[in-house]
This record gives C-alpha cells, structure tokens and sequence, in this order.
C-alpha cells in the first residue's frame, strides 16, 4: 500500500524534531553533569577568633613592659607590670604572719599546764582543796581551752590576709588572657595606667573564623559540624579544612543571604588573619551554592 507523500514528509518531520529533542536533553543533562563536577564556591573572609584591648584593673605607673609588637604569647603571660614596691610588702608581711604558729604553740602549753594542774585538784580529797580553789582552776582550763580556739582563729585570718595580698600583688601583673600575637603596644614603661587605658592590642589566631554568606535558599542545607575546603587568595593561596560553627538564624531581608562562620584550625599561626578566601561545601540535591558577598561589600 503506498502512502501519501504529505504523510511521508509528516512523519519525517516527527522523527527529525524526536532526534532534536533528545540531543537537546543530552546536552542539558551533559551541562548538568559539568556543573556539578565544578564546586561550588563562595566568597569569604579569615579573621581572627578574638582582637582585645587589654588593660589594668587598677590605677599605677608602668614598671615594665616586657613585649612588643608582633611577640607570641601563652595565655597567663605577664605581658606587663605594674609599680608594685607596696604590694610586694604587704605580701611579705602578710606570709611571716600567717606562717608564724608561735601564739598558737605558747597556748597550747598554757592549756596542757591548767590540764595537768586540774588533774592534781582532782586527785586530792575534797577536805584539802577548797571548792573556791577547783572552780578557778576549772575556770583557768576553760579559759585557756578557749584562748586557744582564738589563736587558731587568728592564724586562719592571717592565711586569708595573706591571699588578699597576694590578690592584689596579681592585679600589678598584666597577663594575657589568650594564646596569640601583639598587633599595637599602645603604652610604655613610666607611662601612668588608668582604668579605661589600653596597654596592649592581642589577636587569636587559632582557630580563625572563616566568615561567609549564603543565599536563604541553602539555609537548610548548612549545619553544625559540615565540613568545607577554604581557599586563601594570593600571595598566601593554598586550601585548608574548616567545619562550620555558627549557622545565623536570621537572614538579611536585604541581600536574601544568611551568615555562617567556619573554624579553620592554625595552630602554628602560619595562616594570618584579615585576608579573602572562597569556601567550598560539599555538593548537594539542591544544585551549586550561588557566590554572595556580605552584605555592603562592593
């Protein structure tokens, strides 16, 4: 049976738009496929954990300054020290009375003595000693026995004195309260502290907080603990593995961005802070992760 050439030409048509349809799925998915082998990266920025003013608790004169700019400190460092000629005498006074048990000892021999002559009193009949007599020996025992509560007492007092020295001895020491590096020593020897003077500018740098955006559309995607790869810009360059630490739990209406904040360990402090890196998390169903800047960044 022979068709109809305009049926013919029909059916071509057909096949050849089949054949155009499925090289254009091909290439879609083909283009899908390379877009998910590329990760997906966002801009970020290293910082360091921590940046403190550190100060004194108390008024004086700088003695000594020990470090400066760019030196590494352990937490507990003295970094600083205060004029502390008084303090250090008070300490002094306060320890040679506090370890001093001499009160105490001379006590407790007037007591052992009243002890020893109660006993005689009470050995002797009672037509011997006068009542008179044994009530004020009795009463010397007491007393005695009490007097030496008092010493005891006293020696305790003595020991919380000496702390108290020592507690304001310690507020003559500036110490680091961090484990990291001076960027400003802002005061000097001689010069006068007061309450609200910064002597001193530290940064943590271990860890560093690798600061990033993220559209509102992966916010689910983003948890605690996720691991990621951190890419440094030059002249450092090199990556780096991070895990996320903070997830914001409110977006920024304006940008339709959240913030997250990752934990890249730097032990040796090799890695410095305030510089741009990208963030690379694992690929997920939900398709690459859209680069965002922070909000107000040009």
């Amino acid at each position: 049976m022979t068709m109809p050439a305009g049926t013919h030409r029909g059916r071509t048509r057909l096949g050849l738009l089949a054949l155009c349809l499925s090289a254009s799925l091909a290439a879609f998915f083909a283009a899908s496929a390379a877009a998910w082998a590329e990760e997906p990266r966002v801009d970020c920025v290293v910082e360091p954990a921590q940046k403190l003013k550190i100060g004194s608790a108390t008024l004086g004169i700088l003695k000594s300054v020990p470090v400066n700019r760019g030196a590494t400190v352990n937490a507990g460092d003295i970094i600083a020290r205060l004029d502390s000629s008084v303090e250090e005498a008070n300490v002094a006074l306060s320890r040679a009375q506090a370890e001093s048990t001499a009160s105490i000892e001379a006590q407790q021999t007037r007591v052992e003595l009243y002890k020893r002559r109660l006993d005689r009193q009470n050995q002797l009949s009672k037509g011997i000693v006068t009542q008179e007599k044994l009530d004020q020996v009795e009463a010397d025992y007491e007393i005695g026995r009490r007097d030496l509560q008092t010493e005891i007492l006293k020696h305790k007092l003595n020991g919380i004195e000496l702390q108290r020295a020592e507690a304001q001895l310690e507020l003559r020491m500036i110490r680091s309260p961090i484990r990291g590096i001076v960027t400003e020593r802002l005061m000097s020897a001689g010069e006068f502290v007061r309450q609200d003077s910064a002597i001193f500018t530290l940064v943590q740098l271990d860890p560093l907080y690798v600061e990033a955006y993220l559209p509102v559309s992966r916010w689910k995607e983003i948890a605690l603990g996720l691991p990621a790869t951190v890419t440094l810009d030059q002249p450092i360059g090199g990556s780096y593995e991070a895990k996320v630490s903070v997830v914001d739990q409110v977006f920024d209406a304006a940008s339709g961005t959240f913030g997250v904040r990752l934990e890249l360990p730097n032990p040796d402090f090799k890695l410095p802070g305030g510089q741009r890196c990208k963030v690379t998390f694992p690929l997920s169903p939900g398709g690459p992760v859209a680069t965002a800047l922070p909000p107000g960044t040009k």
